[in-house]
């Protein structure tokens, strides 16, 4: 490998500029529904800063930067200021289009003049571009667009490293035929260190994360900003640096405006409504506390057993609740907006001892033990069984349907994860009206 001048470059990406934030249950005020209707252009902005600040040498952009093959103006405009920052800063910025802006429907509005500081690649096999600093090339870009949506060659597999000092991998691609995306691209890491690339900027995936760092960091950016339930958590853009040996190090930056997060409270120990009122509160207080200043989308869970679990059941109390957490929470930015509020607690009953009654509720519940005992693979024939059920039933909606988890509000859970959870509403359920019909 050509001797190596350290640099610093952001990996970016799935910025999605024409989406709006989705899958909201509940109704939102004006204020927080401007803030959601611009949060992927201003986290695009953020981005933007956070290169400028760190005074990186270039920017890499690894695909769906609109939503639409169509984008709008107003989608476009901003794409193209924000690059326009960065270049009037002295970075370059290279660009690949992915699944949702394929080349075969983008068109870069023709009144918009991008910078010559921007590179896009087209669709082209073994297309590369240098990086230069002072006239000496640092690093090679080797890029690839989709030229329409549904991609199924792996283009990863024509990616070649050259004789430069540092090559950079930039692609759209689902590596290992990730579950609940398109299977667009499709490559291996094999196919990933046969390239002789040095570091893979990906893009596909909106969960950022580092894919292998075997002698080659194959890095996926995620998207800046959580356009729904399913992609909760921080969001943002990575900085990588490059020492003179040819290491690199990514560091995860957090550019997201609005944030979606999942916490859970135990009901146990809550005896009345006062005191399980200043439990919400005291819960979404903490998750606002622990979002580093962003506002948040809050779903929360109660869980457990307790003796306000019948109270809960009452109709319109769930939304009382929420309203009385939102009336005090999410008056301002940055706010902690109650999104949701779901009830999965159980009757305050000692089961162990309930299930040793020999009569038909103590049935009930071993039956559902004996289940549980099946899904943890002492049964395997009744494992595999429900299996197979699970997967038959899941399959059409998280793979065929990848949007699905926009409206489920989570990735697809695993087999085991589904039964336990339907075992523990069934229980639950059975409970509460074998034993009420015990009481009447």
């Amino acid at each position: 490998m050509p001797s190596v001048q350290p640099f610093r470059f952001l990996h970016t990406g799935d910025l999605h500029l024409d989406s709006p934030v989705t899958g909201l249950r509940g109704e939102a005020t004006p204020e927080i529904l401007a803030l959601l209707r611009d949060a992927t252009t201003d986290a695009w902005r953020n981005v933007v800063r956070l290169a400028i600040a760190e005074r990186v040498d270039f920017v890499v952009v690894a695909g769906d930067v609109f939503e639409r093959s169509s984008p709008t103006l107003l989608g476009q405009t901003r794409f193209r200021d924000g690059l326009g920052e960065l270049a009037a800063a002295g970075i370059g910025s290279y660009v690949v289009h992915g699944n949702h802006d394929p080349l075969d429907g983008v068109s870069w509005a023709p009144s918009l003049t991008f910078s010559d500081r921007v590179h896009r690649f087209g669709t082209e096999a073994g297309a590369s571009a240098p990086v230069l600093r002072d006239g000496r090339e640092i690093a090679r870009i080797h890029g690839r667009s989709y030229g329409s949506a549904a991609v199924t060659e792996n283009l990863a597999a024509g990616f070649r490293r050259g004789d430069e000092p540092y090559a950079i991998g930039l692609l759209h691609a689902n590596v290992g035929d990730r579950p609940g995306h398109g299977n667009y691209a499709p490559c291996s890491v094999d196919d990933l260190r046969a390239s002789g690339i040095d570091y893979w900027a990906l893009g596909h995936i909106h969960q950022p994360g580092i894919v292998t760092t075997d002698g080659t960091l194959a890095v996926y950016c995620g998207n800046p900003q959580g356009r729904d339930p399913g992609e909760m958590g921080a969001r943002g853009a990575w900085l990588v640096g490059v020492d003179a040996a040819g290491r690199a190090s990514a560091e995860f930056r957090a550019c997201d405006v609005v944030r979606w997060t999942s916490v859970d409270l135990d009901i146990a120990g809550l005896e009345d409504d006062e005191a399980l009122v200043a439990a919400v509160r005291s819960r979404l207080t903490d998750a606002a506390d622990a979002a580093d200043g962003r506002s948040l989308l809050l779903r929360l869970r109660l869980v457990g057993r307790g003796p306000m679990h019948p109270t809960l059941r009452r109709v319109g109390y769930l939304d009382d609740l929420r309203r009385i957490a939102n009336d005090e929470l999410a008056t301002a930015p940055p706010f902690a907006w109650l999104e949701s509020l779901v009830d999965t607690t159980r009757p305050a009953v000692d089961l162990a001892a309930r299930r040793a009654v020999p009569d038909f509720a103590g049935d009930f519940l071993r039956t559902v033990e004996a289940a549980r005992r099946a899904d943890r693979g002492t049964d395997p024939e009744a494992h595999d069984a429900w299996r197979e059920v699970l997967d038959s039933a899941l399959r059409p909606v998280f793979d065929e349907w990848p949007r699905g988890r926009r409206h489920l509000g989570a990735a697809r859970p695993s087999n085991e994860e589904l039964f336990g959870a339907v075992l523990d509403e069934a229980e639950a359920i059975g409970v509460d009206l074998l034993l009420a019909t015990e009481e009447s």
